[in-house]
């Protein structure tokens, strides 16, 4: 395999992520009373968790179920396809409640009335529907209620211990959040998730430009200007971003909004609280301004549809794979594989895999000049792995080490040009396509739009279409994606 660049070179591509990092954010200078922002381990996904209690609600309504059955009732015990219907019922009912959004699983009235609700309402539409569709003695109404006396203080003990760990282990349950926004805005937003239980948000701090922000911010650390969250998003250390300013001033809430959308991260406007009332026992309500792409349920299917097709594609490709390293040995001295730095998700840069398509000495791993028709420096080998796109099956490596998705935008290598300027100066929204994994093959393969960019239209096109997979995604769209792919690798076209 062919080693990377020299330490110097790589310090040359991968400049501090407080240099040169997203469009908008300008390098932080330091401000007098900045304090560092709380390194605290990433938590875990809210999708992981709202899976778990809703889980746990299911197991309330199963094992009450199962109880049911030592009971030495007359007839009507639920049968095993009736209770496993029940235990989804409850479980769908207490999702269109909100019984499941993250805030929720921190205890409260609500999610707990949403779960109860859930129950109860699930409870009585089946002994209903026995009774209209005339089987009472397959589900009586006092076996009904006898069900719903067992799974009742069983779902609330579950429930109650639920949140009470979650409240106990806050740094790995609660999404790490930044505050942007003026001082005492900021102030009485923390103050007022202080002690509250119905929220997920673990504060790490302010970040706001003005110099006066670090003595109205009261307790809350003031971390510095807004050009910080550029490096602290791209270190993972930020979940959410929450704007705290008057809703007055619009304007300076619309741009921010525009800044961070293109960030991997979610972006929310905390309420205007001296015009704001509510019930002060729950915590405030955000209002969404942007959220992550392919995020919760999303993310859970895409993540198990990487691993899928990776394996599988592993599977059917393994021994043509060491037959093509073995062809690529015997074409040219070096090594049969190759790696070259590209840039993904979250603006970090990794090495992709790659079949060695040119000559060892001839390689070019920073991308200086980019491989046209015809070049001379590609192997006999090269050149039909190129038209064929078989160089880029090592990239199954990538998806099984979780750097890369099988489809998403192609990653790109730091520095590369389009017309002579870099892609960052081409498309002001460049950095957007980089709030997802990279993949395989994408939507702007299978457009045609892939290969060199010799002109700023070609870029311009392919990272439309890399945005519009990233605004537009769902499985339907991949398995199209895949397909086109696979047609135009079997008529020799390049698709990757």
């Amino acid at each position: 395999m062919s080693r990377p660049e020299p330490a110097s070179q790589d310090a040359a591509l991968l400049p501090p992520v407080t240099e040169a990092g997203w469009p908008g954010f300008a390098a932080p200078r330091p401000v007098e009373g900045a304090r560092r922002a709380r390194q605290l381990p990433r938590p875990f996904s809210p999708t992981f968790l709202a899976a778990l209690v809703a889980g746990l609600d299911a197991l309330a309504v199963i094992l009450s179920g199962v109880a049911l059955q030592y009971i030495p009732l007359e007839r009507g015990s639920p049968q095993p396809p009736l209770i496993l219907f029940y235990a989804a019922l409850t479980v769908s009912l207490t999702g269109f409640g909100g019984g499941y959004a993250h805030a929720a699983l921190f205890g409260g009235r609500r999610p707990l009335t949403a779960a109860l609700g859930a129950l109860l309402i699930g409870g009585g539409l089946l002994a209903a529907a026995a009774q209209v569709l005339g089987a009472p003695v397959t589900f009586r109404p006092g076996a009904a209620l006898l069900w719903l006396g067992f799974a009742t203080p069983l779902l609330l003990v579950f429930r109650l211990g639920t949140a009470a760990a979650f409240r106990g282990l806050p740094h790995l349950t609660r999404q790490r959040a930044v505050l942007v926004g003026s001082g005492p805005q900021a102030a009485r937003f923390a103050a007022t998730l202080t002690g509250q239980h119905d929220q997920g948000l673990a504060l790490l701090g302010l970040v706001d430009n003005d110099a006066g922000t670090a003595a109205a911010s009261g307790d809350l650390p003031h971390l510095g200007p807004v050009g910080m969250l550029d490096g602290m998003i791209r270190r993972g250390e930020v979940d959410q971003v929450v704007l705290c300013m008057p809703w007055a001033e619009e304007r300076r809430v619309r741009d921010l909004q525009a800044m961070l959308a293109d960030y991997p991260v979610d972006v929310t406007l905390a309420p205007d609280l001296m015009a704001y009332r509510k019930d002060a026992r729950e915590a405030p309500r955000l209002l969404r301004l942007a959220d992550r792409p392919i995020r919760g349920w999303a993310a859970v299917v895409k993540t198990i549809e990487d691993y899928v097709l990776a394996l599988l594609a592993l599977a059917v490709a393994g021994v043509p794979m060491a037959l093509i390293a073995l062809a690529v040995r015997l074409d040219s001295p070096g090594p049969a594989l190759f790696r070259q730095r590209r840039t993904g998700f979250n603006n970090r840069d990794f090495y992709v895999l790659k079949f060695r398509t040119m000559y060892h000495d001839a390689a070019d791993p920073t991308v200086r000049q980019q491989v046209l028709h015809g070049d001379k420096r590609v192997t006999r080998v090269g050149g039909i792995l190129r038209r064929t796109s078989l160089d880029e099956l090592p990239q199954i490596f990538n998806v099984l080490k979780g750097e890369m998705s099988f489809i998403g935008p192609r990653p790109h290598a730091p520095g590369t040009r389009a017309g002579g300027r870099p892609f960052e100066e081409v498309m002001a929204r460049y950095a957007a396509r980089h709030r997802v994994k990279p993949g395989l093959t994408g939507l702007a393969q299978v457009r045609g739009w892939r290969g060199p960019t010799e002109t700023e239209d070609k870029l311009i096109r392919r990272v439309e279409s890399d945005l519009e997979y990233i605004e537009t995604w769902s499985p339907w769209l991949d398995l199209m994606i895949l397909v086109r792919t696979l047609l135009a690798v079997a008529r020799m076209r390049n698709a990757l």
